[in-house]
This record gives C-alpha cells, sequence and structure tokens, in this order.
C-alpha cells in the first residue's frame, strides 16, 4: 500500500506578459491526493475557484495571459 508521502505533480504554467509582452513560466506544485488535480483539464478547473497569482519577473505586471500548461509527475527523494 502507497501512503502517496513525498508524491507530487509539478504543472508548469506557460504566461505572457500583458505589459512587457514577454513570456514566463511558474511551476506549481500539487501534492498527490484525493481531490488534488490529476491532468492538465482538472488543474485548469481547479484555476476557476484557486487562482495563481502573476507577477511578471521582467517589468513586475500584475496581468498575465495563460497561454498553456504541462504537467509532470514528481517524487521526492526518500
Amino acid at each position: 500500500m502507497t501512503s502517496g508521502f513525498g508524491m507530487s505533480r509539478s504543472f508548469l504554467l506557460h504566461l505572457h506578459c500583458a505589459n512587457c509582452q514577454r513570456p514566463s513560466t511558474k511551476a506549481v506544485v500539487v501534492p498527490i491526493a484525493e481531490g488534488a488535480p490529476s491532468t492538465v483539464d482538472e488543474f485548469i478547473d481547479m484555476l476557476e475557484y484557486r487562482p495563481v497569482p502573476f507577477s511578471c519577473r521582467h517589468c513586475e505586471s500584475l496581468i498575465g495571459e495563460l497561454v498553456g500548461v504541462t504537467v509532470e509527475r514528481r517524487e521526492a527523494a526518500a
């Protein structure tokens, strides 16, 4: 039986700054748990209720456009 301890998924948000027009990325780590998003579609649905704050690292604008999401499963070192 696996407890899931130390396991997570990393969703990588691909963003485009509305101010300086530069692309950026932001990783969001989600622990693997019941009810947690496991696919990109589920993660995007979750964003409707729990938005991820954006701040452009180049110009500090708070307005960004989400242009893509990728997912990668990770396991923490024991």
